[in-house]
């Protein structure tokens, strides 16, 4: 179960502690304070679905109403949490992160960071949980690794416990500048269509006429943990989509330079491909991820 709620409360934080305020900034901030003190920007579930469960370990068991903020609001915009529980033996993630955490608005792996910190906090909100390690925010752009998909966590055995392979996929202008604020609240037909062909464009690598592997490759990341668990040989073709996607611990800490990427030129032959064989990639994706499940249920 999951729930989202606005961040307004979020808008109110940054526009209140602005040292740029005018008239316009201050109506914003009366109507937030506003939504604020009304509890709108917050989800509340009452009666707590979980009132008085577990009292000795569950910090909202006394409570009767339970109160949530949007989870981005400790940077973990790609809700790992709950997915990496020891108990669900979840094998991959593909981690889609289109995160403003740049000044131009792009991500920088700031949420793996943050989930990775919480994975080793000792006070016991990590739950058990293991997480791929996972460098900082400066090595994503001067690596790179905030431009192109990334495999983390392919080698199981260098985890402090069970944990899934994490493919990151970032947000990247391939065909569009989908870079947009969380606060814009209104787009067009064009802005909405571009935005929406442009995470085709990078989930698919622009069908395949970026990197022409990429299909085979998700199949591997889906395999890689059962691969793992039963012994068996990698097959070379896996091999080398690992050798190539996996993060191998490389880290440039440095402050880089102003993140502005161009937008990349898509060519004739992705849109022709996409029009032509709409269900490739998808094809080829449920395909690789059926055997997966198959093979760990039969194993």
């Amino acid at each position: 179960m999951g729930t989202s709620s606005s961040l307004f409360n979020q808008g109110f934080l940054i526009i209140n502690g602005s040292s740029n305020q005018n008239i316009l900034t201050g109506a914003i901030t009366a109507i937030l304070a506003e939504i604020g003190e009304s509890n709108n920007d917050i989800s509340l579930y009452g009666p707590n679905p979980f009132y008085h469960y577990h009292n000795e370990t569950n910090e909202n068991a006394q409570s009767s109403t339970l109160f949530l903020v949007d989870g981005g609001e400790d940077l973990q915009n790609i809700p790992f949490h709950p997915l990496i529980q020891p108990a669900r033996s979840v094998d991959v993630i593909f981690a889609i992160d289109s995160s403003a955490d740049t000044e131009t608005l792009w991500p920088n792996g700031t949420s793996l960071v943050a989930t990775y910190r919480r994975s080793l906090d000792s006070s016991g909100i990590a739950n058990g949980t293991a997480f791929p390690s996972i460098p900082d925010q400066n090595t994503f752009v001067n690596l790179g690794l905030n431009a192109r998909p990334t495999f983390f966590g392919c080698d199981a055995s260098n985890i402090s416990g069970p944990a899934p392979l994490i493919v990151y996929i970032p947000n990247f202008p391939y065909s569009y500048l989908s870079n947009v604020s969380t606060f814009d609240l209104q787009y067009n037909t064009t802005e909405r269509d571009a935005i929406i062909e442009n995470g085709y464009n990078v989930a698919t690598m622009s069908n395949g006429t970026i990197e022409t592997d990429w299909s085979a490759c998700v199949g591997c990341a889906i395999l890689s943990r059962s691969f793992e668990r039963t012994g068996t040989n990698i097959p070379s073709a896996c091999q080398e989509c690992f050798n190539k996607y996996c993060w191998n611990g490389t880290t440039n800490s440095t402050m880089p330079t102003l993140y502005s990427p161009e937008l990349a030129q898509v060519s004739e032959q992705a849109n022709e491909n996409k029009a032509t064989q709409p269900a490739t990639m998808l094809t080829t994706f449920v395909s690789a991820w059926a055997f997966g499940v198959a093979l760990s249920i039969i194993l």
